[in-house]
């Protein structure tokens, strides 16, 4: 069985991109978590913008789904670990509120909303004919 070639350098490339959306959905997911509860309506809203505009850009940014996976992965990891029950006195990051419950609902519904959303292919559009060919070949048809 041989290898597509070229196909190592694909891996790579996905690897390189899951871990490096990773990272940045770790950090995205840290400031979203703690802002959330900043300011009421206003720290939820822009938590919720922020991390879904992050998830697209990601989305839209890469050739395949590895790197808006590896965001997603690093915003849900870190903000359900910041919404674990804190053990031996620590502080917890997500209250068991309202506000708390639509971040984490919320966060999650736009992270499998973008991760599972296809990639529409458009079709290739043929170029269109100079607007002197089409008055040249009108004169040369017989009528």
């Amino acid at each position: 069985m041989t290898a597509r070639p070229g196909a190592g350098a694909r891996w790579l490339l996905r690897a390189g991109l899951l871990a490096l959306g990773a990272f940045l959905g770790v950090l995205v997911g840290l400031v979203a978590t703690f802002a959330h509860q900043s300011m009421p309506p206003l720290g939820i809203s822009l938590a919720l913008i922020t991390s879904t505009v992050f998830l697209l850009g990601a989305r839209l940014a890469a050739p395949s789904r590895a790197g808006v996976v590896g965001a997603a992965v690093g915003l849900l990891g870190v903000t359900t670990l910041l919404a674990a029950p804190a053990a031996a006195g620590g502080s917890l990051v997500v209250p068991g509120n309202t506000v708390g419950y639509t971040w984490l609902i919320g966060v999650m519904a736009a992270s499998a909303i973008i991760v599972s959303w296809p990639r529409i292919q458009r079709a290739p559009r043929q170029r269109a004919a100079s607007m002197n060919e089409s008055l040249n070949e009108k004169e040369t048809v017989a009528p």
